[in-house]
């Protein structure tokens, strides 16, 4: 039915409402249970990705609200178990990284529907989401963002993990504007293209993706660099630095194209900024940054740098104030009065008339 325009919702709808909302006011040991993973109870779908899913869950052990990941793909039975062995032993590195940018994973471990991760619940949105939200971040926020990711990526790099898939999609935006990112391991064993079970399952597009992953060369850790200035890239200019409409003619800009520095194609982007994004990005890592953390140097050098301060509203409005008092106090300039005027007039005209009759008297004397 339809009410003014709008639709009136059944009365099962809203007893469905009002029973999620009652569910989602329940502490979380005591909403429903959709399923159980291992030890922890899951409650609610979260969210859907290439390799499986997330689910808010309950640790009933530890008392706590996790995040759990269930990673699902078909196989066969030998394959089946020969992936899950590479992405436990993945999850058990990841395990060892803890870093405020990094996700915090708890545990690992097989259950009947696969691999699972138990990880931190976070709160926000990622990247992807918040650019296509509208989300337009000035130079500074996004200098602090990338600088943080540089940071986390230099830490898991110094302990020999590379994640091989840095995106919008795998930065994730806590409520304070904090990245985290997500997926280390899992993106490295389903980027490895000797394993077939996995081929297509990987969600996104090349827009991200290093020359050498396009091209099944060796990667490491200036593979992440890449991707990161890519993002850095977006950020600052606004828009995808390698455009196309199909994963082919992504793949042919990536290998071939030059992007445009972003500060001349947003203005305001500082182009020390535009610099660093360039260098991360180039399409031959030697030309890359060496480190991760010699890109979070950088950042923090263009920091620290003197910059003049941007006038407020209120410097502003003060220096249009001082103006208009000093156009007030000013003294005027001074008054030609009239009588002077005619008074030189005059003068003038008398010095002329003197002269004439001079010039007359002379002309009248006798010869001599």
């Amino acid at each position: 039915a339809y009410l003014g325009g709008r639709s009136v919702p059944s009365a099962a709808e809203v007893q469905s409402a009002v029973a999620s909302a009652n569910e989602a006011s329940l502490p979380m040991a005591d909403q429903p249970t959709i399923a159980q993973v291992g030890r922890y109870a899951l409650k609610r779908h979260l969210g859907v990705g290439g390799l499986g899913q997330v689910h808010e869950a309950w640790d009933p052990l530890l008392s706590r609200t996790v995040a759990i990941k269930t990673l699902q793909f078909e196989s066969d039975p030998r394959t089946r178990s020969s992936l899950d062995r590479l992405f436990l032993n993945e999850a058990r590195a990841v395990a060892g990284l803890s870093h405020p940018n990094i996700v915090t994973v708890y545990d690992a471990g097989l259950s009947p529907s696969g691999v699972y991760l138990a990880m931190e619940r976070l709160q926000g949105k990622d990247l992807r989401q918040r650019l296509s939200e509208g989300w337009k971040p000035g130079p500074a926020v996004v200098a602090q963002l990338v600088r943080r990711v540089a940071d986390a990526l230099a830490y898991a790099h110094a302990r020999g993990v590379v994640h091989c898939d840095i995106k919008p999609g795998n930065i994730f935006i806590t409520g304070n504007d904090k990245p985290k990112v997500l997926d280390f391991g899992i993106a490295r064993v389903a980027h490895r293209r000797a394993i077939p079970a996995l081929e297509g399952m990987v969600a996104g597009s090349p827009h991200y993706l290093a020359p050498e992953q396009l091209l099944s060369k060796d990667v490491d850790a200036r593979t992440d660099v890449y991707s990161l200035g890519v993002v850095f890239y977006e950020l600052l200019s606004g828009r995808r630095a390698f455009a196309g409409d199909s994963v082919e003619q992504i793949t042919t800009a990536v290998l071939t194209n030059h992007p445009a520095p972003a500060h001349l194609i947003r203005s305001g982007v500082p182009e020390a900024l535009s610099a660093i994004a360039a260098r991360a990005m180039a399409r031959d890592p030697e030309a890359r940054y060496a480190s991760a953390s010699e890109m979070a140097a950088d950042i923090r050098n263009w920091f620290e740098q003197p910059r003049p301060p941007k006038p407020t509203r209120t410097a502003r409005a003060e220096a249009k104030r001082a103006k208009e008092i000093e156009r007030r106090i000013k003294p005027p300039a001074p008054r030609r009065w009239p009588w002077a005027v005619g008074g030189a007039a005059l003068a003038a005209l008398a010095l002329l008339v003197v002269g004439a009759a001079i010039v007359v008297r002379q002309s009248q004397r006798p010869p001599a």
